[in-house]
């Protein structure tokens, strides 16, 4: 029997993609997709080949598991009529707006039996796992900071939202700062302090990001000891090859190990310009992979779960919070 998936929404950049993988695999059938907007809806239909049904009807048609591709600020609303159709449940990152909507969101997970997992696809990166064993086993020695950078290109060009805060709930702090975090939560770090700078890049330069930060730098310091910096951004210009950079240093007592996620890259030049071709391995592929693995029921998961997206959320509303009071953040 093929697994049942569903897709809740077409607003986030990531739900091409996973159309996409699902579409190929022989064990899914991708029963359609949810979509509010008609204009949306109706291109996101006609790139992709599926078929755009009334939320109610997709959840009776009874999947297995949903992919939460909407809005942010739609999270909750999709993840508890998710739940209530006994669905397991991947949602998008940041997982809610407030920390309230994300526990309500687990409640709802629990109250159902259904498993919840957060779309953190640079977990699965076989380097990021090295690393990890690296830090956890010693082989760093003591850890004293780690030095975080992900920037990319603004993605409000294909999807507006992503620039508004009432449905993102900020810019590029919102969009970016949840990865690293969840890294630090994934080495076994609990973060203690937030302090950050969250800033709009001058109206001049982008009159379109002037309610949004567009830049961000976060600062941590751990229950032990150690330190680290996120340097969060949509810096990229239009015209930058790829979407942008995860990169992280780690500094330990016995040596120092850098981490650039999408390193593997070839770069391309053809009459449309010059871009850069990932080889690498596909992380939204092991991602899925791992959903379909809980949907089915199969006890090992390798994915973030609820904790781990709550974990990361706490951290980017600290920054938030941090920046309005302009004092560090105490969690």
């Amino acid at each position: 029997m093929p697994t049942r998936i569903a897709l809740l929404g077409a607003a986030h950049v990531h739900a091409d993609a996973y159309a996409a993988w699902l579409t190929g695999c022989k064990h899914v059938e991708l029963l359609g997709f949810s979509e509010d907007s008609p204009h949306l809806a109706a291109e996101f239909a006609a790139r992709t080949g599926l078929r755009h049904l009334p939320l109610a009807q997709l959840l009776e048609s009874g999947p297995d598991g949903v992919i939460v591709c909407s809005e942010t600020a739609r999270h909750r609303f999709l993840v508890e009529a998710a739940a209530q159709a006994g669905a397991h449940v991947l949602c998008e990152k940041p997982i809610a707006l407030t920390l309230d909507d994300a526990r309500a969101m687990n409640q709802a997970c629990l109250q159902a039996g259904v498993e919840f997992r957060t779309a953190f696809p640079v977990r699965f990166s076989p380097e990021v796992q090295n690393l990890r064993h690296m830090v956890l086993t010693g082989g760093l020695g003591q850890i004293l900071a780690y030095g975080g950078v992900n920037h990319s290109v603004c993605p409000d060009r294909e999807r507006q939202w992503f620039s508004d805060p009432l449905m993102a709930g900020g810019g590029a702090g919102m969009d970016h700062i949840v990865h690293l975090a969840d890294l630090f939560h994934l080495f076994g770090e609990q973060v203690e302090t937030v302090y950050a700078r969250l800033v709009p890049v001058p109206e001049w330069v982008l009159p379109e990001h002037a309610r949004v930060d567009a830049a961000a730098l976060v600062t941590l310091r751990f229950a032990s000891g150690a330190s680290a910096t996120i340097d969060s951004s949509w810096s990229r210009p239009r015209t930058y090859p790829r979407w942008g950079h995860l990169k992280l240093d780690v500094t330990g007592t016995q040596g120092l190990q850098t981490l650039d996620v999408f390193a593997e890259s070839l770069a391309i030049t053809n009459s449309e310009g010059r871009h850069w071709a990932g080889y690498g391995t596909d992380l939204n592929a092991l991602m899925l992979r791992d959903f379909l693995n809980v949907c089915t029921l199969r006890e090992h998961s390798s994915g973030a779960d609820w904790h781990a997206g709550y974990q990361a959320l706490r951290v980017v509303l600290a920054a938030y919070q941090a920046e309005a009071g302009a004092q560090a953040v105490h969690l």
